[in-house]
Parts: structure tokens; sequence; C-alpha cells
């Protein structure tokens, strides 16, 4: 992230530089195609989780940038449009709680993202546009790994009680600035909500030491893209 932002500043002093050279994107027309590459932050909300039946409190948590992406389909309307995109992201986070026998979970998540989001003009200066966008997305987690350490430093694969894979609901609003065909932009996707929790055992015969686990994954993103 720290490489990104200065190089999204540089971009944008280049861009400005040579306005007049910019070629303005056409919104005039009914649809503009595109697609977008970037990085996200995951922020981890653990909303329950619970030990053999017992609440469990105080968990820490951490994260690591992984990537996203997602090709996009626009339909102008004037000042308004609606967008919808298709595209995958990545997450790395990391669990901690030595004081119930969980050192650290490393989990790595990927996911199939469709939000669809509605967009309004708030400036328009020959070719650079600035828009506030906001809406609904639907994740469908299609691969999760764990691997855990637990107190005496054993560390293995994670097996889950039932399979990772599930739909997550969110809501996503942000800012995104073009600049002639480039594309830039800032959001947060918000979750409502997974369509269910976890569940898996720490125990090392994997049948002992129940935890089920309720979590969000928030996401704060930064992306580059091209529109046609």
């Amino acid at each position: 992230m720290k490489r990104l932002v200065p190089a999204i500043c540089i971009a944008l002093s280049f861009a400005l530089a040579t306005q007049a050279q910019v070629k303005e994107l056409n919104v005039s027309k009914r649809f503009n195609w595109g697609i977008r590459l970037g990085v996200n932050a995951p922020l981890v909300d653990i909303r329950h989780m619970s030990l053999d039946g017992t609440p469990v409190d105080e968990s820490d948590s951490e994260s690591s940038l992984g990537l996203t992406g997602s090709f996009i389909g626009r339909y102008n309307i004037k000042r308004h449009y609606i967008q919808l995109e298709v595209g995958m992201h990545q997450s790395h986070t990391r669990l901690y709680n030595p004081d119930h026998g969980l050192d650290k979970i490393n989990t790595s998540a990927y996911a199939v993202d469709v939000p669809v989001l509605y967009g309004y003009n708030i400036t328009k200066h020959g070719p650079f546009l600035m828009n506030l966008f906001a809406g609904p997305r639907v994740s469908y987690i299609c691969n999760e790994t764990s691997r855990i350490n637990t107190s005496g430093n054993v560390s293995r694969n994670l097996v889950y009680n039932d399979k990772p894979n599930s739909f997550s609901f969110y809501a996503v609003g942000g800012l995104s600035t073009t600049i002639g065909h480039l594309y830039i932009d800032f959001r947060y996707a918000y979750c409502i909500r997974n369509s269910k929790d976890q569940s898996f055992n720490i125990g090392l015969d994997n049948t002992t030491g129940q935890v089920k686990l309720s979590r969000a994954i928030n996401e704060l993103s930064i992306s580059i893209g091209y529109l046609w």
C-alpha cells in the first residue's frame, strides 16, 4: 500500500500536467466497459466466538493486503449510471487467542464478487470526472484454507466441521475518478451478514475443543482500471 499510493499520486500529477492531451471518455453513449485491478485491506470483525459452548471474548486479529480485480459494465443515464461488476478478491487474516489455546490461525480465502453499484457524477471538467457510488455486493467464498498453531507450538492444517464455502452480503460505498480512460476508485465494503458461521476443533484429534466463530471481513480497497 505504501508503494501504491505514491504511484497513484504520480499518475495523477502526470495526467494533470498533460490535460490537453488526455482523450475524453465518452459517457454520452449508453454503455462503457472496463477492467480494474488493485489491493484490498481486510478488516476482521469478530462478532461471536465460543469454545465448547463458552463465549470467548477479546480475541485479537490481523490482516495483510490481498489482490482484487473485476470486469466492469456501466449503463449511463445522463449524470447517473448503474455499474455491474464480476470479479474476485483474496484476503489473508490471522486470529489470536493464546488464553484459550489459539496461538494463531492463518486463513487465506478467495471469493467471487458481484456488486451492483449506483453512481452519480458530482463534477466534470474536460476529461476529468469524479463520481460517488454505492450499492450491494454478494460474495461467494470458493476456496478457504487455514493453518492453526496451538499451545506448545504445534502447527497443522485446520479441518472445518463443515465446508467453509459460503455467501457474504455487503454494502459498498466509495469515490471514483476518471481521467480520460484511466479509472481510479477507493471503496469500502461492510459485511452485513454471512450465510453461515465457521465451526472447527482445536484438539489434536480434531474432535475436542470445538470452536464456533462468527466473523465478518470488511474491506478497504484501492484500484486502478481502464474504461472504454
